[in-house]
């Protein structure tokens, strides 16, 4: 048990410490940023696109990894 902890300890930190170092501002699309055009398949297999989802007020777009794998 202490030795769990202790390495769930020393893991936590070096998190920590990688998350000090990177900028978050170069990990991808920031938020209010315009999306990347994409076709991808929803729930029912119909492929969507950005312009086929986007609304009159703007789209907020959610990835979800189902955990069924």
């Amino acid at each position: 048990m202490l030795k769990t902890a202790l390495i769930s300890t020393a893991v936590a930190a070096s998190l920590v410490g990688l998350a000090a170092q990177t900028d978050i501002n170069a990990l991808g699309p920031q938020v209010g940023g315009r999306a990347i055009a994409f076709r991808l398949a929803d729930q029912g297999g119909t492929l969507q696109t950005l312009d086929s989802v986007a609304g009159p007020k703007g789209t907020m777009l959610v990835f979800f990894r189902s955990a069924n794998w």
